[in-house]
């Protein structure tokens, strides 16, 4: 029973809280991550900066995806809050464009994977940010 040998439940704990330190939450995916920004755009007062990046990383399981951000100047890129999609490590974005209308709407516009596996995942899209609307635009070819 674990009632009848302390010394082994407070061993029990010692050694979970290492392998969570040491593999779980802790971990720094932002420095294993390779980020290519493709394109930045300032807002036109320069308060902001919207960025469409490339991510990849995650080892033998690896990803790769495209996303957007949108964050204040001065504050660095993380990869991981993107505007685009529900799983952000999901690649369902391709051909981003990004223009500023004015101060308060950024447009994005983009070509979305439209396989049923996708459905799901691109419907997720921030709406605002920072007071700034954001309008998408899919620029998908219907064939014929």
């Amino acid at each position: 029973m674990v009632a009848d040998r302390p010394g082994k439940s407070g061993f029990g704990n010692v050694l979970f809280a290492v392998i969570l330190m040491w593999g779980g939450g802790c971990h720094d995916w932002r420095g294993t991550d390779t980020v290519e920004v493709l394109v930045e755009a300032a807002s036109p007062g320069g308060k902001f900066i919207a960025t469409s990046f490339s991510c990849e990383g995650g080892g033998a399981a690896g990803y790769c995806y495209s996303n957007v951000s949108l964050r204040r100047a001065g504050v660095a890129l993380n990869q991981r809050d993107g505007l685009l999609g529900q799983h952000k490590t999901w690649s369902g974005f391709t051909e981003i464009r990004l223009r500023w209308i004015d101060e308060k709407n950024l447009e994005i516009s983009y070509t979305e994977n439209t396989q049923p596996a996708y459905r799901e995942h691109n419907r997720v899209r921030v709406d605002s940010r920072f007071g700034i609307t954001i309008h998408y635009v899919v620029t998908n070819r219907t064939e014929t």
